[in-house]
């Protein structure tokens, strides 16, 4: 069982935890009001024992060593707001959020109340790591609006003013209100509560954040010393080193791809967002209406972790990528096999929330059953529902793919590979979108031998952080069942 001692406790004056917290510029006094006790616990990241201090939440506890930045958190632990059940108990009319508990603990030490001050429970993560993997999504803001914390009249955001921090704080405007969001920005050379209370004391932090907050622009006119500074794009590669910079993946932006029939581009798509899903350990969510996800999507992602065909794979390894896979992947089937685009971006929020995805991908297009109005012509249903899908990716901070098949091309350009034009339906798939691709094939036989050559054509990148148009040249190793680039070698 963890054993705890109490911050005011006199008898561990000179215990680390308590020189760390002195070093913090926070009193015994305050950390007790907050209930924040000092002890010993094993942290997995440093592979051993350390002081540290212990955070108390509504189901379990967190602990932050002393000797060096590392958490852990004890068994039963859920996430949720630390101190909300003060807050919720004392029902303030103002509000004070944070990115950690130490933060939250600065401004009470400033004169902040301390039954109205919260913090968020995992703080923001640009390239979340395996460990984190279990700590994404914000079904505990939500449930702590449900709550009671709804009933509060201004919430004033004081997170961190880093790239991570600016992401989380735009989230948070969206679930806790635009209405009732405040926000303050740091002075310069100044990254946190807690670097403010250091730096310019207590008095200052307290004016800051009591009467210098900026209110969440929601006019639609403003100056530009109004607006905040928006979220940093977080970028992906796609897991072709050969590729340099010519093509990144990020979230809160909506991709199309095309080509023309078998010419591969599912099974391509599956492993670029396997390689993303792998190495920044982000959940996908796949509704994929012409290839099953049993056995077909299992069949290409065994194949790529193990690194060879599937038949001739062993039992262990198969066991072992499905384990991979079930923590990694979610799959939308419709019961009646009648998707709509309202069914298609209501599991997209359940899985972006509840699970934590980050990529959401339709393949195809075309299997998604028109909800087009009877005065409504098919470039305006394309260009409303392809809005609702971009709103949805930049509300959700998520990238969302959309797989479609392009008309039947004639004359001198069939056998070219497609432009977004030629999509099926609407000019809007090349106007609307951030990132456009096309996947083709040159040539599938040579006489009666099979030809593994392919071409990705990235079409358009609306910011220049995404890359720019090219043709990039792959080649497909069936025993290997993967693509690589050949499009010249990696530096």
């Amino acid at each position: 069982m963890l054993q705890t001692v109490g911050i005011a406790d006199g008898q561990r004056d000179r215990s680390a935890a308590h020189k760390f917290v002195q070093a913090r510029g926070l009193s015994a006094r305050t950390l007790a009001a907050l209930g924040v006790d000092y002890g010993m616990v094993f942290f997995p990241d440093i592979a051993g024992k350390s002081d540290a201090i212990f955070f108390r939440y509504a189901e379990g506890w967190k602990a932050r060593a002393v000797t060096q930045k590392s958490f852990v958190a004890g068994k039963g632990f859920k996430l949720s707001f630390w101190n909300l059940e003060a807050v919720l108990k004392s029902n303030p009319e103002t509000v004070y959020v944070t990115e950690g508990e130490l933060d939250a603990c600065s401004l009470v030490e400033a004169g902040i109340a301390h039954d109205a001050v919260l913090s968020v429970p995992n703080g923001a993560v640009e390239r979340p790591t395996e460990s984190s993997q279990e700590t994404r999504g914000y079904a505990y803001a939500t449930e702590a609006l449900k709550a009671g914390l709804s009933r509060v009249k201004k919430f004033v955001w004081c997170g961190d003013g880093d790239g991570p921090g600016l992401s989380l704080r735009s989230d948070m405007a969206r679930i806790l209100g635009v209405g009732r969001f405040s926000f303050v920005d740091w002075p310069e050379g100044v990254k946190d509560a807690n670097d403010m209370l250091l730096k310019d004391g207590p008095a200052d932090l307290l004016d800051r954040v009591s009467y210098g907050a900026l209110q969440w622009p929601i006019d639609g006119l403003f100056r530009l010393s109004e607006l905040p500074d928006p979220p940093q794009l977080t970028l992906w590669r796609p897991g072709f080193a050969e590729w340099e910079s010519k093509v990144m993946l990020a979230p809160r932006t909506m991709s199309v791809v095309t080509g023309h029939p078998g010419h591969g581009k599912t099974q391509l798509w599956t492993q670029i967002w396997f390689n993303v899903v792998r190495a920044y350990c982000i959940p996908a969510a796949i509704a994929s209406f012409e290839t099953r996800p049993k056995p077909h999507m299992q069949r290409y992602l065994r194949t790529l972790l193990i690194g060879k065909q599937v038949k001739n794979c062993n039992e262990e390894e198969l066991a072992k990528a499905d384990k991979w896979i079930e923590d990694r992947y979610l799959f939308m089937v419709h019961p009646d096999g009648r998707p709509t685009l309202k069914w298609f971006l209501d599991m997209a929020e359940v899985a972006v929330i509840r699970h934590g995805a980050r990529i959401i991908q339709v393949d195809p297009w075309n299997r998604l059953e028109a909800s087009r109005t009877r005065d409504e012509s098919e470039t305006e249903y394309i260009g409303r529902c392809l809005r609702e899908i971009h709103s949805f990716a930049h509300d959700m901070n998520c990238h969302v793919q959309i797989l479609a098949h392009p008309a039947k091309m004639q004359g001198d350009r069939k056998g070219h590979a497609p432009s977004l034009e030629d999509i099926s339906g609407s000019k809007n798939w090349d106007n609307m979108v951030d990132q456009g691709f096309a996947v083709h094939r040159p040539q599938m036989f040579d006489g009666v031998v099979r030809k593994t050559e392919a071409e990705l054509h990235h079409k358009k990148a609306r910011f220049e952080e995404l890359g720019y148009p090219c043709v990039l040249d792959l080649d497909f190793k069936v025993e290997q069942g993967k693509y690589v680039s050949t499009d010249y070698p990696a530096h």
